[in-house]
C-alpha cells in the first residue's frame, strides 16, 4: 500500500473554547485557493463545545486532522500541531482569525521562487467581532534591521507568516514558559538563524472582541520581561531600546488614564533607557508593547 504524499502546507490552528468562531477560521483555510494543504486543529483541552465542533468539522473535509490535549496553553498546543505537522511549509491561525483566500497562495508562491529565504510575512486587517476587515496593518519594514526592530516591538503577527518546516527544526517550536509574548520570543530566534522576507498585501483579519489575551496587561508585560531577560544582556542597546519602548508604551497609557504622576515617572524612565537622540526618536516611532 502506498504512502500518500505528503501536504505541501500545514495549516495550524490551536483552539480552546473558541467554539464560536472556530468554523470561521476553519472556512477561511478551507477556501484557501491553494488547495494541497493539511489543517490540524488543535483542542487545548476546551471546556465547551470546541471539541466537538472540530470533529464535526474534520469530517467534512479529509484534510483537516484534530488533536486533542490536556490543556497547557497556546504555546503547548502550537507545538503539538508542529510534532504531526507533514507540509514543507508551516502557517499557524488562531481560533478567532481568518485568513483572507489567496494568503497561501501567494506566500508558497514567494517561498518557491526565493529559495534562500527561511519565513515571509505580510499585512493584516483589523476586524470588528464578526472579521469584517476595518485599518489595514501595513508591516512593511523600516529602514533598520529586522533583528533591530524587533527589540523596539513586536512586529510581526501569527497568521501573517509562512515558513519552511527546516526552519522550525532549526529554532524549535514556541517557548511554553511563556503564556504570552510567545509569538515575539519566536521571531527573535527565527530572525537569528534563518532569512525573513517582506511580500506587501493583507493576508488575514485579526479579529478584536473582548475575550482576547491581550486584554490582560499585568501578565503581557510579566511575559514581555521574560522574553527581554532571554534575549537581551543587562545594559546592552537592544536591553535598553526595549525597556525604554515599554515605559514609552506605559506613558502613554498613563496619559489616556490620566494617571498623570505615572506618567511622569515613565517618561523619565524613557529618557534613562534611550539615553542618545538616535534611540530615543526611534523608539517614539516604532516602541509598542
Amino acid at each position: 500500500m502506498s504512502t500518500p504524499n505528503p501536504a505541501r502546507v500545514s495549516v495550524i490552528v490551536p483552539a480552546y473554547n473558541v467554539e464560536r468562531y472556530l468554523p470561521d477560521a476553519v472556512r477561511s483555510v478551507r477556501c484557501q485557493t491553494w488547495k494541497d494543504l493539511e489543517l490540524i486543529i488543535v483542542d487545548d483541552g476546551s471546556t465547551d463545545g470546541t471539541g466537538e465542533v472540530a470533529e464535526r468539522l474534520a469530517s467534512e473535509d479529509e484534510r483537516l486532522r484534530v488533536v486533542h490535549k490536556p490543556n497547557g496553553g497556546l504555546s503547548s498546543a502550537r507545538n503539538a500541531g508542529i510534532r504531526v505537522a507533514r507540509g514543507e511549509y508551516l502557517c499557524f491561525l488562531d481560533a478567532d482569525d481568518v485568513f483572507l483566500p489567496d494568503k497561501l497562495q501567494k506566500q508558497v508562491s514567494f517561498l518557491s521562487f526565493f529559495s534562500g529565504c527561511d519565513l515571509v510575512y505580510s499585512d493584516y486587517y483589523l476586524g470588528d467581532h464578526h472579521a469584517n476587515p476595518n485599518l489595514l496593518q501595513c508591516k512593511s519594514p523600516p529602514a533598520i534591521e529586522l533583528t533591530e526592530l524587533l527589540s523596539y516591538c513586536n512586529w510581526l503577527t501569527v497568521m501573517c507568516e509562512l515558513a519552511r518546516a527546516s526552519l522550525l527544526e532549526k529554532i524549535g517550536g514556541f517557548d511554553e514558559s511563556l503564556s504570552s509574548s510567545e509569538d515575539w520570543d519566536f521571531w527573535i530566534r527565527a530572525s537569528r538563524c534563518g532569512t525573513l522576507s517582506y511580500l506587501p498585501g493583507p493576508v488575514g483579519v485579526y479579529r478584536i472582541h473582548h475575550g482576547q489575551m491581550h486584554r490582560n496587561q499585568l501578565r503581557m508585560r510579566s511575559n514581555q520581561r521574560q522574553v527581554v531577560r532571554k534575549h537581551f544582556p543587562v545594559g546592552s542597546p537592544p536591553w535598553r531600546v526595549s525597556r525604554a519602548s515599554m515605559a514609552w508604551t506605559d506613558m502613554q497609557r498613563a496619559w489616556a488614564a490620566r494617571r498623570y504622576a505615572r506618567m511622569t515617572v515613565c517618561a523619565a524612565q524613557l529618557a534613562w533607557f534611550a539615553r542618545s537622540r538616535t534611540m530615543l526618536r526611534n523608539v517614539l516611532r516604532f516602541g509598542k508593547y
